[in-house]
C-alpha cells in the first residue's frame, strides 16, 4: 500500500468507454470529490448495473444508493478503491460487482453474535476508530470520544468485514470494560505491514506513518504512544506527540520534542487532508496533538477546501518553548 495515490497513466483518459479527462479540466464531483463528475455518474452507473444483475434494483443518488426497503449503500469506499486502482476504469467493473457482492452477502449473512460464546468474542473483538459524522445515532452502542471528529466503538472482526457491537451484545459477553481490553490486546497483536518515516527538506524533521490493508491499521492509534515506543524505538517526552489517522489504512504520528515541530505540523496537516480525500474507510482530515490529557485538534478546512493551522494556548506555549519564542 502507497501513501499518496499514484499517477494516472498516461494513455488512461482515451480509451473507449471512459470519460475522457485530458481533454478538458476535470469538474470535481460534489459527492465523490476525488472524482471528477463525468467520472462519478460512470461510477454511479456501474453500481447500479452490478446491483441490477444480482436482482436488486436501486434508485442512485450522489453519496449513495437506495433499494425499495430503505436500505442504502454508501459509494464512497468503492469510488475511492476504483480511484486508486493502477488499472484504470477498464478494471471498474470487476471491482464494483466485487464490491456489490460482498455488501449483499453481509446484508443477508445470519447474525454473526448470536452463537458467539465469551471465549470466541475475546478473540476476535478489536477497538476501532470511526468517524463521528459517519455514525447516524450512538444510543444503545458502547463508545467513547478518542479526539475531536472520531469515536472509538467495539467492533467483532468477521472473514469480509466486521460488525459492530451493540450494549446488549457486549453486555452478554463479558461487558464493555472487558471486551475493550480484549479489543486493544488484539490490536497490540497485529502485524506490522509497512512502516515508513517521512523526513522533511532541510532538515525539517519527520514523521512516522504505519500503513497496512487490515481495515483495523489506523486503529492502532489508540496503542499510542507505546506504539511508537515499539516501533521506532523513541519515548514519548512531555509535549506529547501529533496524530493524524486520515483513512483506516493509515496513522502517522510525530513525537514533539524540538523546533522541527513548525515545518511537521503543515506537512502533517498536508498528510491528513490529502489522505482522507482519496481513500477508503475515510476517518480524519485533521491533525491533532496530544495534551497530556486528550487530543486537540491543530486543523480545520474551509468549505472551499483552504487548509490551515489552529493553535490553542497550550500548544501554543510549546511551541515558544521550543523555537525560543521565535
Amino acid at each position: 500500500m502507497s501513501i499518496f495515490r499514484r499517477r494516472r497513466r498516461d494513455d488512461e483518459g482515451d480509451q473507449p468507454g471512459r470519460p475522457d479527462r485530458a481533454a478538458a479540466p476535470v469538474v470535481p464531483d460534489e459527492a465523490l470529490p476525488f472524482l471528477g463528475v463525468d467520472e462519478a455518474q460512470h461510477l454511479r452507473g456501474l453500481v447500479r448495473t452490478a446491483f441490477a444483475e444480482r436482482g436488486v434494483e436501486v434508485s442512485v443518488h450522489a453519496g449513495h444508493v437506495a433499494d425499495d426497503s430503505g436500505r442504502q449503500f454508501g459509494l464512497w469506499n468503492v469510488a475511492a478503491s476504483c480511484h486508486q486502482d493502477d488499472r484504470g476504469h477498464a478494471a471498474w467493473p470487476a471491482l464494483v460487482g466485487t464490491h456489490v457482492e460482498r455488501v449483499l452477502a453481509s446484508m443477508d449473512a445470519p447474525d454473526p453474535f448470536a452463537d458467539l460464546s465469551p471465549q470466541q468474542a475475546a478473540t476476535r473483538t478489536y477497538v476501532r476508530l470511526y468517524e463521528r459524522d459517519a455514525i447516524p445515532r450512538l444510543d444503545g452502542f458502547p463508545h467513547r470520544e478518542f479526539a475531536p471528529g472520531l469515536v472509538e466503538m467495539l467492533a467483532l472482526d468477521l472473514p469480509d468485514t466486521v460488525a459492530v457491537y451493540d450494549d446488549a451484545r457486549a453486555a452478554r459477553l463479558g461487558g464493555t470494560d472487558v471486551l475493550r481490553a480484549h479489543g486493544l490486546t488484539n490490536l497490540h497483536r497485529q502485524p506490522v505491514e509497512q512502516l515508513e518515516r517521512l523526513d522533511l527538506p532541510d532538515g525539517g524533521g519527520a514523521f512516522h506513518v504505519l500503513l497496512g490493508e487490515s481495515v483495523h491499521t489506523a486503529s492502532r492509534a489508540l496503542l499510542l504512544p507505546r506504539l511508537a515506543t515499539e516501533l521506532t524505538g523513541h519515548e514519548s517526552g512531555r509535549h506529547g506527540w501529533l496524530l493524524c489517522v486520515p483513512n483506516r489504512h493509515q496513522v502517522a504520528w510525530h513525537l514533539v520534542r524540538d523546533a522541527t515541530v513548525v515545518p511537521v505540523v503543515q506537512a502533517m496537516a498536508r498528510f491528513a487532508a490529502l489522505g482522507f480525500g482519496d481513500a477508503p474507510g475515510p476517518l480524519s482530515p485533521h491533525l491533532y496533538w496530544w495534551d497530556g490529557g486528550g487530543y486537540q485538534q491543530l486543523s480545520r478546512l474551509d468549505d472551499d477546501g483552504a487548509l490551515s493551522i489552529v493553535v490553542g494556548p497550550e500548544f501554543q506555549r510549546v511551541l515558544e518553548e521550543l523555537t525560543g519564542g521565535s
